[in-house]
């Protein structure tokens, strides 16, 4: 998988990437059933659930000058995981809404910085070796699969308190994997390292690739939430609605193997607008066909030129963006101002969208939302 010249510096990512999503596979479908399993109301868990969203909107920024300002990302992610390690151990022993909520909310503070901080340090570590970005990534969607897989395993037979003592562990041997990361230098680019993190965020390509993602990300946010209800509604059973899941997240660990390196001999623009009128079909579609199951499966197959390759372009395109001295914070600002925002805002659009107009229309105004960015996109480049 990796050249033996690479392995020492690939390796550890790619478990950390495996191991930190490991903790999101059990996390993200699951905590809200362990919240319910204590006594918590939906109202309390939805709460609960949103702060890591919102956290996501301001915290990276703090990490991203951080490192900017330390120079030194490896030892800056440390303290994160780490943190973030410390911050789950006590809701082993806690029951009580505000207690949880502090928790959180300190869970929080470490969490949101992990995914973009590593994908910066992992984008200067193999920018000398014959290693995709995705080759590492993949391992993010790998362990996220075994996750969500094995702990419904395991909840099956022992009951959802193993959820805990689970995030715990995969959080605890992400943190370990971070002491045998090996940190290169900055490579100086003396062009673009006289300008401010500032003045770059404001060229025009910036926004323009900003914009682009924050609609992105609120167009799945209906999938992010929604899809297994909207399955469920429509009569399929939890097996199948796992099994349609983990086909999507499959065709995307299979992107991210083989067309890592693909991605820069091909042009950003061209791709951009196949993500785009991809995410216009599947969105419609899984909206209004959703009972047929070959459709259904063809809207999962997208997944992985949605999602996947849409990532994939974003993470080079803040590579080339953002010199390296900066690159942390072009990553906290995709994470926050895309994914945060674009996916937070989205979801409480969904939510409202859902009650009012019911399941299609949701997933129907994300296809809208692919075809505004597809129109955003095309009009910039009559210009």
């Amino acid at each position: 998988m990796f050249a033996k010249n690479a392995r020492p510096i690939a390796w550890p990512l790619f478990f950390f990437y495996l191991f930190f999503c490991a903790l999101i596979g059990v996390m993200m479908p699951y905590i809200s059933v362990y919240y319910k399993s204590i006594g918590l109301t939906a109202s309390e868990i939805g709460r609960l659930m949103s702060t890591f969203t919102l956290s996501g909107i301001l915290i990276p920024h703090f990490w991203g000058w951080l490192t900017t300002k330390v120079g030194l990302p490896k030892r800056v992610l440390q303290i994160a995981v780490l943190g973030c390690f410390f911050a789950v151990i006590p809701f082993n022993w806690s029951d009580q809404f505000t207690t949880l909520w502090l928790l959180t909310c300190l869970m929080a503070l470490f969490y949101s910085a992990l995914l973009p901080m590593t994908d910066s340090l992992a984008v200067r570590s193999i920018r000398h070796l014959d290693v995709p970005y995705t080759r590492l990534r993949v391992g993010g969607s790998i362990g996220y699969l075994l996750a969500v897989a094995g702990a419904g395993f395991l909840i099956g037979h022992f009951g959802v308190l193993v959820v805990i003592p689970l995030m715990c562990t995969f959080i605890g041997l992400a943190a370990a994997t971070t002491f045998f990361v090996k940190e290169q230098a900055y490579e100086v680019n003396t062009q673009k390292e006289t300008t401010s993190f500032l003045t770059l965020l404001k060229g025009r390509e910036s926004i323009l690739f900003f914009v682009l993602a924050f609609l992105a990300f609120m167009s799945h946010a209906p999938f992010n939430v929604f899809f297994a209800v909207h399955l469920s509604d429509v009569g399929y059973s939890g097996e199948h609605i796992g099994l349609l899941i983990a086909l999507g997240v499959i065709i995307e660990i299979i992107l991210f193997l083989f067309f890592g390196n693909a991605i820069k001999r091909l042009d950003v623009v061209h791709l951009v607008i196949i993500c785009f009128v991809f995410g216009i079909i599947r969105w419609f579609l899984v909206g209004w066909f959703a009972s047929v199951l070959w459709i259904l499966i063809f809207t999962q197959l997208l997944h992985c030129i949605t999602f996947a390759l849409f990532h994939m372009v974003s993470i080079e395109q803040i590579r080339r963006l953002f010199p390296e001295r900066y690159s942390g914070q072009g990553q906290a600002m995709y994470s926050a101002f895309a994914i945060g925002l674009g996916g937070g805002l989205g979801m409480v659009i969904a939510g409202y969208l859902w009650e009012w107009a019911g399941g299609a229309w949701v997933f129907t105004a994300a296809s809208g939302t692919s075809a505004l960015a597809l129109v955003i996109l095309l009009l910039h480049q009559r210009r």
